[in-house]
């Protein structure tokens, strides 16, 4: 700020735009450069998103949401709406399975993971400072891993990322967290209508595109709650929590709505739950994916659903699944704790390299081992967005020691665990006694 001493970073680099092209042309340049966009136009292929891709066919031909395994097994609650009919959208315009729609749907996941620079910007700039926030938002936009699921697969998760980052923006927002020059934080809860709709509006949004997020939820909003109620002593933040709400169910209802009208159950947004629980647990299994036995892979699995419809069969997949839990008690509690060690480890893969394979699982390891050092740092210096941070990285994860590990499962909170380690990196520096007033960052 002038006025008060040289400044940290030079003016023209500290800007989030900036930060939010920077990325955006590197994404661009790297699909093309890289010829991610040469996906493969099999309905197997990963660069579509499997099932993702196999029901925006189907919608962009006009049979509905249905089909994610072939064509013409009828509706599905597989996946969550959203993304589907994004891609769907583009097959309509460029072509199903196409190399334009490929670049198409590649782009629009770069615009989603460049947006995230700016909650990632100002998120550093409320939890650690200025610095943290030029550091977060140039490695958000540069660093390579950062454009891996954006230009690489036609899946939801920039999309989900970019949500989840601006919610956990809003949180911060909401409870009051802000980083003061001299005091280093200051923490007094606000209670905007606006801001309280928001929070409905973005985990609406959340829920139809990875439900799996939704397990945040009551960690961030029951805090929120008690913190207002605390501080203002009456009883207007419950009202507003309880409209967020309603706005998140209103946002949430068209849907439930059509499963139960197609399935006549109660199904909020996928329904695929046990099926995806079964994969993980079994007597073979391993702490990973089964998928020798998805239906995508199996013929015989695939012969099963279509015989029997998706609600049958899923039904089926949670009877086996509940009872290997009863009978292999201890192997699936191991499992659990494998699946653990993976999600933050990253998984195990046979590239026919062991040091390559050693050294992209330890880089996965350093950047899990970073963050909660940045959580450790937040927790001694009584940083009042620690329980935010924390119940963040405790939450999310839990459904996948439960099912199985990938490690595009960790990138919606990536763009905290970045926070978090620059946040580590910054504290280990010497501190410097500051002469200045007292003053709030701009």
């Amino acid at each position: 700020m002038p006025g008060h001493g040289r400044r940290a970073v030079p003016n023209w680099s500290d800007r989030p735009t900036l930060m939010f092209w920077a990325g955006f042309i590197a994404r661009e340049a790297a699909i093309f450069i890289g010829h991610t966009y040469r996906i493969s136009k099999l309905q197997g292929s990963f660069g579509f998103g499997w099932e993702t891709g196999r029901i925006a066919e189907s919608i962009a031909t006009g049979h509905g949401f249905s089909s994610p395994f072939v064509a013409g097994t009828g509706p599905t609650a597989w996946l969550a709406p959203i993304y589907p009919y994004i891609l769907a959208g583009v097959f309509k315009v460029f072509g199903v399975y196409s190399t334009s729609s490929s670049i198409a749907i590649l782009s629009i996941n770069s615009v989603f993971s460049s947006l995230t620079i700016f909650p990632v910007f100002y998120t550093a700039r409320r939890t650690f400072g200025p610095r943290a926030a030029w550091w977060s938002g140039w490695l958000a936009a540069l660093l390579p891993y950062a454009w891996y699921w954006a230009i690489k697969w036609a899946w939801e998760t920039s999309l989900a990322t970019l949500l989840l980052a601006c919610v956990f923006l809003l949180s911060l927002k909401l409870a009051g967290v802000q980083w003061l020059v001299v005091r280093k934080w200051e923490f007094v809860p606000v209670a905007r209508w606006s801001e309280w709709l928001l929070f409905g509006v973005l985990w609406g949004l959340i829920a139809l595109v990875n439900p799996s997020l939704l397990l945040w939820l009551p960690f961030a909003g029951v805090w929120l709650l008690v913190l207002h109620i605390a501080t203002e002593h009456r009883a207007q933040p419950f009202i507003q929590a309880v409209c967020a709400g309603v706005v998140f169910i209103a946002i949430l209802s068209p849907w439930t709505i059509r499963n139960y009208r197609v399935f006549h159950r109660f199904i909020p947004v996928r329904g695929n739950f046990w099926a995806e629980f079964r994969m993980g647990n079994a007597e073979d299994a391993v702490g990973l994916w089964r998928f020798w036995m998805h239906p995508s892979s199996n013929v015989l699995e695939l012969q099963k659903y279509e015989q029997m419809g998706e609600v049958a069969y899923v039904q089926m997949k949670k009877d086996q699944a509940l009872n290997f839990v009863r009978t292999h008690p201890e192997k699936f509690f191991t499992l659990c704790i494998r699946r653990a060690v993976f999600y933050w480890y990253d998984t195990p893969r046979d590239t026919g390299m062991a040091v390559l394979s050693e050294s992209r699982n330890l880089g996965f390891l350093l950047s899990s081992i970073l963050a909660f050092g940045g959580l450790w740092v937040m927790w001694r210096r009584a940083n009042p967005a620690t329980f935010l941070y924390a119940s963040l990285l405790l939450a999310v994860p839990f459904v996948y020691y439960l099912t199985f590990p990938h490690p595009r499962y960790r990138a919606p909170i990536e763009p905290q665990m970045l926070v978090l380690a620059v946040g580590l990196f910054l504290a280990a520096e010497p501190r410097k006694r500051s002469r200045t007033p007292h003053s709030r960052v701009a």
